[in-house]
């Protein structure tokens, strides 16, 4: 086992490493981080900082635009959330208000706030849901996983119980219900079935 091992390990198991001033951090279940594992991070310390810190300095910033929409969107997820009465109530912002909000933000046209939607859906930062008219912010990573479960459940034959299409439309606006909102939660429902 070398320091990738564990890094890719544990980021599969949903479990974040990061490195600042004070050095090595985690963050995760803490049925998977048990001692043996804080073993092997305390051994392979300097070669998971090495790796960590390479890759860091090797990632590209987003793009301020894109840095921008995805906080609108976060920031009208935590307004919404906040009004919930149910913590694990589903947060879903329409597309034409989360669109209006950056359009203002950024003073963007037409044109140039439909560019920035394709942009930050062709690289699976933002998902529309129900013919493009629900909005979700998630990540790359994320989107590999739900994407990678969906093709599991359709193997499974059980693909309709988590995509499917909206009444009397075909295009590609699908609706997706997945069991999970994290990469382990969806692991863990494969893995469990």
């Amino acid at each position: 086992m070398n320091a990738i091992d564990i890094i890719s390990q544990l980021e599969y198991q949903g479990v974040s490493l990061w490195v600042d001033d004070d050095g090595l951090h985690y963050e995760g279940d803490i049925n998977i981080v048990t001692p043996s594992v804080i073993n092997a991070l305390r051994e392979y310390k300097p070669e998971i900082i090495e790796v960590l810190s390479q890759s860091a300095a090797n990632d590209e910033p987003l793009p301020t635009r894109w840095s921008v929409a995805l906080s609108v969107i976060d920031d009208m997820i935590a307004e919404k959330r906040s009004q919930l009465l149910y913590a694990k109530a589903p947060v879903s912002i329409q597309r034409r208000d989360w669109r209006k909000r950056y359009q203002m933000v950024l003073s963007l046209n037409d044109w140039e706030t439909e560019r920035l939607e394709q942009d930050l859906r062709a690289n699976k930062w933002v998902y529309f849901n129900n013919m493009f008219e629900t909005v979700e912010r998630t990540t790359p990573e994320f989107e590999i996983a739900a994407d990678k479960f969906i093709n599991w459940a359709e193997t499974k034959g059980i693909g309709g119980q988590f995509l499917w299409v909206p009444t009397g439309v075909i295009n590609h606006g699908r609706m997706r219900e997945l069991p999970a909102d994290t990469i382990q939660g969806l692991n863990d429902y494969m893995l469990s079935h």
